[in-house]
């Protein structure tokens, strides 16, 4: 939050700055116009952004969308430019107050509007319930993010290398994306316009998740985790949460000229994407490996960022690299699963499942994996994703009920 902030701040100086030099040099009455035509296309670049997050224009938008903007952008400019300068003068507090307006609103109605979650909880029952006592257990929950059902098979061949009974089979995503699947999962509600509206808080229509009204249904519950805001949940045994050395804050105070020298920034104009994701994904690892349910006992989930294509520039083909990340996901597993067999002996059981499979149709929509080869293998593709269970002995198949990865949490209290 405090490079953030700094980054505002920068942000802010940046426009006084500009806006007294332009009056010093083009004088009082032009300098208006310029900002006036700057305002009117922020504004248009605004709405641009909100219509990509709502999906009335796609992530990655085309040709035609962008010219489009750009056109609306300039028209809008054009516009401001017939507007006499004593109107634009009382114009301006009302633009800063709607602004004020349309940035802190959605935040205090989240903040309002979220009811207290209860998770785990079973389906059937609604989510704003609390939870019936969890049984003493000893269970991994492994959320590999990005996982097709149909590449399944390295990690079921890992975990029966292990020495463990699996059994496995495909389910239903609850969203096409991370940001619709996990507070579809916790709330069972329809997320499918889901946008960040708060710094805890997830808004879709009149749906609202905030991680922090979200309550553990047991003190025995550990979480590794990135891109949500699982260690706001409240009641947590311990939650590890990687925080990569350059995020969005700090990205933008450091493209201010100067200010990449101020190493208390993080700064480094040398890192790239690609070696950020690795060191979360690793860091992530580690962390499940080290995490108080190896010496207490209880639930261990993690949403891991594997076998999730790698951001940054590419080194191979979508295809191979996809196999690479499942062959490192699989690896992990046999990991987890020697250890526990390591310490809790027959006692434990693993459960796999992802929140979507594959998407080539977003992967494959920019730049990034022309020169490799952007076809991903048959056997990677899927409009499922797998649900595995792995235990010492067999079980009786309790995922047979579970066509949907909103209801997999409902292991937990078989």
């Amino acid at each position: 939050m405090a490079e953030v902030v700094i980054a505002l701040g920068l942000m802010l100086v940046w426009v006084i700055a500009g806006v007294a030099l332009l009056r010093l040099i083009l004088g009082q009455a032009i300098s208006y116009k310029v900002t006036n035509v700057g305002i009117a296309l922020v504004f248009s670049l605004v709405v641009f952004r909100y219509l990509q997050q709502i999906e009335l224009i796609p992530a990655h938008p085309t040709t035609l969308h962008k010219t489009l903007a750009l056109a609306s952008g300039l028209a809008a400019g054009l516009l401001t430019l017939k507007i006499r300068q004593d109107i634009w003068k009382r114009l301006h507090l009302a633009v800063i107050v709607g602004g004020l307006i349309f940035t802190l609103l959605p935040v205090v109605l989240a903040n309002t509007l979220a009811p207290t979650v209860y998770w785990p909880s079973p389906s059937d029952q609604p989510p704003t319930q609390q939870a019936p006592k969890l049984p003493a257990q000893n269970t991994i929950v492994l959320l590999l993010d990005e996982f097709s059902a149909s590449a399944a098979g390295p990690v079921v061949d890992q975990l029966k290398d292990a020495g463990l009974h699996v059994t496995s089979t495909s389910i239903d995503p609850a969203g096409k994306n991370t940001i619709n699947v996990i507070p579809a999962i916790w709330t069972r509600s329809n997320f499918d316009q889901s946008v960040a509206c708060g710094p805890t808080q997830l808004c879709s229509a009149s749906h609202v998740l905030d991680f922090a009204k979200v309550r553990a249904s047991s003190a025995n519950i550990d979480i590794v985790g990135f891109f949500h805001r699982y260690c706001s949940i409240q009641g947590l045994r311990s939650c590890s949460f990687p925080v990569p050395t350059a995020t969005d804050g700090s990205g933008l105070a450091c493209s201010f000229p100067g200010l990449s020298m101020l190493e208390f920034l993080g700064c480094d104009e040398k890192t790239d994407i690609r070696a950020l994701s690795i060191s979360m994904r690793d860091s992530m690892q580690n962390s499940l490996l080290e995490a108080p349910f190896w010496q207490k006992g209880g639930i261990l989930f993690a949403h891991l960022l594997v076998p999730h294509p790698l951001m940054g520039v590419p080194m191979k083909s979508l295809s191979d690299e996809y196999t690479d990340n499942i062959a490192n996901g699989a690896r992990l597993v046999k990991l987890v699963a020697q250890k526990a067999k390591l310490v809790f002996g027959n006692d434990f059981k693993i459960i796999i499942f992802s929140d979507h499979p594959l998407r080539p149709e977003i992967w494959c929509a920019g730049k990034q994996y022309i020169e490799f080869g952007c076809t991903p293998d048959a056997s990677q593709i899927s409009t499922k994703v797998p649900l595995i269970i792995a235990t010492p002995s067999v079980e009786t198949p309790a995922h047979k009920k579970i066509k949907k990865n909103q209801a997999v949490f409902d292991l937990l209290f078989k």
